[in-house]
């Protein structure tokens, strides 16, 4: 077993940091060739930068200056203070000399101290025809004592082999069933007259979406909470395309969607929070929803290709949805749990 110690990960240790990042990169180029990359503006701004409805710290193993694996730690301070989410990993060159497993004692001991009773991070999984993933992440998670509690499904949309006049088919279908509805489309920080609406989708967010057996909780979402988002996604660099549709009548939001593109990212975004309010689904709204940012995308980055989002494998709802505009599964992605005493 190689000597090593867990240290936090400090900014102005610039040797450290650029040691850390090298470990996520390394192990992003042999665990997960094929899915979407991070930008590494993305993993350097939790060092400095913060929303108010969470707590990160970000912890390396260190062996003569040189991190071996990473453990990034999240900790919400707002809602579901039951909650530790994490990512851990080791560099391909150290794995079975007990990094790892170091690793994730060190992250029940640090939620242990929090009083933290619930442990659960994201790990990719291989499918059949889809991208290269290495199966030892879950394989380790489920050996470390860690349930799969909630089944999810990556997909990516080729931008570039997107049937234009599919689309186009498909977004005049949709409008002849959303008459009473009207799109509004902007960037950052969402206008007043529509943040209420869209504070309460978000929350409902944590209630309508298939959670299998992960203990996540309702949460409190109000609109000094999404300004505090766009603050730290504007100080990020990032891009943050929303659209959502208005019930004309009432005024009420009745559906949104988001895609982030990372600083520095080229060809890949991301989809964040799509949903509509059970009061006004069987319209539609969801496929409007879908299109016109897949089109602000081109707009806004016209050599943008592909755009990922993630689904529970259960939500075949939105699965259709996403398959009929031009998503393709690439992995699963499954949320691995442990609940401390």
């Amino acid at each position: 077993m190689t000597h090593f110690d867990i240290v936090p990960v400090d900014p102005n240790d610039h040797a450290l940091v650029q040691s850390w990042l090298a470990v996520h990169e390394a192990i992003d180029a042999h665990d997960w060739t094929g899915i979407r990359p991070s930008s590494p503006v993305y993993r350097l701004s939790p060092l400095v930068l913060s929303s108010n409805d969470v707590r990160r710290e970000r912890w390396a193993a260190v062996c003569d200056g040189r991190a071996l694996g990473y453990l990034d730690l999240s900790f919400p301070v707002l809602d579901n203070t039951h909650l530790v989410h994490f990512e851990l990993g080791a560099h391909p060159d150290e794995r079975r000399r007990g990094v790892g497993s170091a690793l994730l004692r060190h992250l029940e001991d640090r939620a242990a101290a929090e009083q933290r009773t619930t442990l659960s991070s994201w790990v990719p999984v291989p499918v059949e025809g889809g991208a290269p993933i290495n199966a030892a992440g879950a394989h380790f998670a489920a050996h470390q004592g860690y349930a799969r509690s909630l089944e999810g499904a990556v997909r990516a949309c080729d931008l570039d082999k997107v049937d234009a006049a599919e689309l186009d088919r498909l977004w005049d279908a949709a409008w002849e069933r959303a008459e009473g509805f009207e799109l509004v489309t902007f960037t950052g920080a969402p206008p007043a007259e529509l943040l209420d609406g869209i504070a309460y989708l978000h929350a409902r967010m944590y209630t309508d979406m298939p959670l299998g057996d992960w203990d996540l909780q309702e949460a409190e979402v109000d609109g000094d909470r999404i300004l505090d988002g766009a603050r730290v996604r504007r100080q990020r660099g990032e891009l943050h395309l929303q659209a959502v549709v208005r019930h004309k009548e009432s005024g009420t939001i009745a559906g949104l969607t988001e895609v982030i593109v990372e600083a520095g990212a080229e060809e890949h975004c991301v989809q964040g929070d799509t949903i509509v309010d059970p009061r006004f689904r069987g319209h539609r709204l969801g496929t409007i929803l879908k299109i016109a940012n897949q089109r602000a995308i081109r707009e806004w980055r016209p050599k943008m290709r592909y755009v990922w989002t993630g689904n529970a494998t259960s939500n075949s709802h939105m699965i259709a949805i996403n398959e009929a505009v031009g998503y393709r599964l690439v992995c699963h992605e499954n949320v691995y749990q442990k609940k401390l005493g």
